[in-house]
């Protein structure tokens, strides 16, 4: 399998806002942590109307958070390996609350990347994951930051590990429209083909990808490996060599 991006493992979901804050709001990551949802909301509640839109913003952000606080619950879902998985999630009125609130978060600070995050992650616990796609093409469409890219594919492991293949598969076609020809991009959706066993499918991708980044040890992996499912043995020999003598990591 591909070397993805490292993770972006948000354990907590109030973690992804808790730098930069404006310091007449600053203390509800902490009021969040505490359980203390009532002193956080009324807290933050007089901020949605304050006259500076970064004030606006972590009003926003931290109500999403309140809206969530309490309502936890465990859901299993199927997986694209033929198992399934149980992890936390959140009340899905109150994820509707959240989200509310990250939208507009997100209009009042588009190139405040933590709102990006703190939604698309969310999609991701609540099994939302046409929303999470949608969420994902409209946020490459508004930040403009140079680490957007890194910031994206970071939830490229997180999909891989909860073996939701298609998912995966359909997140990174969305960046390989925003940021063509990029060889991680084209590789990863190599990667999520052969793990969805499309071999054939993915052959040509990681070709690209390897013809974009030929030192790249992963790509000539994963493509002797795509050639390996397809049973076409002495390419797959010729690339799997090819990674091995091109990788410096003992």
């Amino acid at each position: 399998m591909r070397k993805w991006f490292s993770a972006f493992i948000l354990s907590i979901f109030f973690s992804l806002y808790s730098f930069g804050q404006p310091d007449g709001i600053s203390g509800w990551t902490k009021l969040i942590e505490a359980n203390k949802c009532d002193e956080a909301k009324k807290l933050c509640t007089p901020f949605v109307e304050s006259k500076l839109i970064a004030e606006q913003a972590e009003a926003h952000k931290c109500l999403s958070n309140v809206a969530l606080c309490g309502n936890d619950i465990i859901q299993l879902q199927g997986d694209d390996a033929g198992g399934g998985t149980m992890a936390g999630g959140f009340k899905p009125e109150a994820v509707d609350a959240a989200l509310k609130h990250l939208d507009q978060g997100i209009k009042l600070a588009p190139q405040d990347l933590s709102i990006h995050q703190g939604r698309l992650h969310l999609l991701e616990v609540s099994v939302r994951y046409n929303e999470m796609i949608k969420a994902l093409d409209q946020s490459c469409g508004i930040y403009t930051g140079k680490d957007a890219i890194d910031a994206w594919m970071a939830y490229a492991p997180e999909l891989a590990n909860l073996r939701q293949y298609q998912v995966g598969l359909d997140f990174m076609k969305v960046l390989d429209k925003h940021y063509p020809n990029n060889p991680d991009v084209i590789g990863n959706i190599g990667a999520f083909l052969n793990l969805l066993k499309r071999s054939e499918e993915s052959i040509p991708y990681l070709q690209k990808a390897e013809q974009l980044a030929p030192s790249d040890p992963i790509n000539a992996w994963d493509l002797g490996r795509a050639y390996d499912y397809a049973n076409k043995i002495d390419l797959a020999d010729t690339w799997y060599k090819k990674g091995l003598s091109l990788d410096m990591d003992d």
